[in-house]
């Protein structure tokens, strides 16, 4: 909790509430942000409980904000925003727990050596993983979830449209702040205090450099957003190559190719009209294509093995239920499942099994 009975801990708290409003008069009224709101919503959430499984999140801001989420729209967030490992998931919001702790300390005493560690931990966050895109959200959302009296006329509704780059300028400017709780002004060369004039030239400077690099940013922001969607048309296309209305056909070709290399392997000679063995070639071809494509499959078809719950949750599991996390059961994998490039980007789940003996 926060001192709003201290005086500079109250106009802080203005300040921080002007920053929210001045970057909030540079955000476009368009359904983009519908993208920003919901998953700010998702990473608040996880600001309480970041160990959850997906479809937990996802029933939850269903009953909160009506939404008709499954898991895997949330595995796809988390996809998005390069935060699918829950190992990372887990470093990254501990250490925005610490970043924010560092924070509240240093504004409250008020000294140099805390700016630095506030400074220090939230650069160490924003530095876990450099993949990552959220750490800033992250950092910001912790803030609010933990110190509930920096929220000044509904200022957590107006963050909830802050995507990355601005949450990363809001940022900058609480650390602003910050820094001016902390640190003496400096003086003049004979010590008396600097001028007035000159200070505020300083700070219009800084905020035109920083109104620069926002607009550079923003550029990088919508350059990356069109790759994507190039990217998610590809995984579209895929997706559908293997959806159930056209046979899986992903899943045919692995089953062909690999029934094919099968009779190969026996040494017999396969005498086929020459208008049918040219399927053996299409067959090569078409898994040439899948590879060059950079899709690839998750698991090995056909693949009897040992699971655990936590290795089923991102698989289409027929079977008896689990009990507990802990027990054990053995499954056969019916569709492989596929990803494209890496294993953030997933196409296809995983079809498994139960083998009952």
């Amino acid at each position: 909790m926060l001192n709003t009975n201290d005086p500079v801990i109250k106009k802080f708290i203005a300040d921080v509430h002007e920053c929210v409003v001045r970057r909030q008069k540079k955000l476009s009224d368009t359904a983009e942000y519908n993208r920003e709101v919901r998953e700010n919503r998702l990473f608040r959430l996880m600001c309480e409980d970041w160990k959850r499984e997906p479809r937990r999140y996802a029933e939850t801001l269903n009953r909160e904000y009506g939404y008709n989420l499954l898991g895997d729209d949330i595995i796809e967030i988390f996809r998005k925003n390069r935060c699918t490992s829950p190992d990372k998931r887990n470093t990254l919001f501990e250490s925005a727990i610490v970043t924010a702790k560092s924070f509240a300390k240093a504004i409250t005493s008020r000294t140099q050596v805390d700016y630095d560690n506030y400074m220090a931990r939230r650069k160490n966050t924003i530095q876990i993983e450099s993949h990552s895109r959220i750490s800033d959200r992250v950092i910001c959302l912790m803030l609010y979830k933990r110190y509930p009296e920096l929220a000044t006329d509904n200022d957590e509704k107006t963050l909830e449209r802050f995507g990355n780059i601005f949450m990363r300028y809001f940022l900058y400017d609480i650390s602003d702040l910050v820094k001016g709780l902390c640190l003496k002004p400096k003086s003049g060369g004979r010590g008396e205090k600097r001028d007035s004039k000159q200070e505020k030239i300083e700070l219009l400077e800084n905020m035109l450099n920083r109104s620069d690099m926002l607009l550079k940013d923003l550029q990088e922001e919508f350059d990356t957003r069109i790759k994507e969607s190039h990217q998610d048309d590809l995984v579209e296309f895929f997706s559908r190559l293997n959806s159930d209305k056209y046979g899986c056909i992903l899943d045919t070709v692995l089953g062909a190719r690999a029934g094919i290399r099968q009779l190969r392997k026996t040494g017999k000679d396969i005498h086929l009209p020459l208008e049918i063995s040219g399927l053996f070639i299409l067959i090569e071809q078409l898994t040439n294509f899948i590879r060059d494509s950079e899709i690839n499959p998750i698991l090995k078809l056909g693949a009897v093995k040992d699971m655990r719950l936590d290795e089923v949750e991102n698989c289409d599991y027929e079977g008896s239920p689990f009990l507990n996390a802990a027990e054990v059961k053995r499954v056969k994998v019916l569709s492989p499942g596929w990803v494209y490039k890496d294993k953030d980007v997933q196409i296809a789940r995983p079809r498994l099994k139960e083998v009952v003996e």
